[in-house]
């Protein structure tokens, strides 16, 4: 019996050193999720937004803004990219489920045409950062 339990014991042991990369793999939205800015025009920047992975976060979605209008809606470990004019467009993060809080983070993201720009959002989904890449 005893040489039972340390059987099931390791084989349940097992099953948590195997590797997944679920936490660690930044994969793009779902196209369901994604509204606005997705065809490319002569002339256009990218926009890439990125929420981060961690362990917490995961019972929050963070709806993407920009210029005023809803864009995307990104989960944990989630990127999307937004194909706009060249300028100045204001975005910002509004947040739904377990991390909602009032107020909303905002950046104002500059583009040139041509040109690539990336916008992180933290695991937690509360927080925009431009990229320092």
């Amino acid at each position: 019996m005893k040489a039972m339990l340390c059987v099931v014991g390791a084989m349940m042991l097992a099953g948590c050193g195997t590797a997944n990369n679920h936490d660690t793999a930044i994969r793009d939205a779902v196209a369901n999720r994604v509204f606005l800015y997705q065809a490319p025009g002569a002339g256009d920047a990218t926009l890439l937004v990125v929420r981060e992975n961690g362990w917490f976060g995961g019972g929050c979605s963070s709806q993407i803004h920009i210029d005023d209008k809803y864009a995307a809606q990104l989960e944990i470990g989630e990127q999307v990219a937004f194909h706009l004019p060249s300028g100045t467009h204001a975005v910002t993060l509004d947040n739904s489920g377990a991390c909602r809080k009032p107020g909303d983070a905002r950046v104002d993201a500059t583009v040139g045409a041509g040109e690539s720009v990336t916008i992180d959002i933290n695991a937690h989904g509360s927080s925009l950062s431009l990229a320092k890449r």
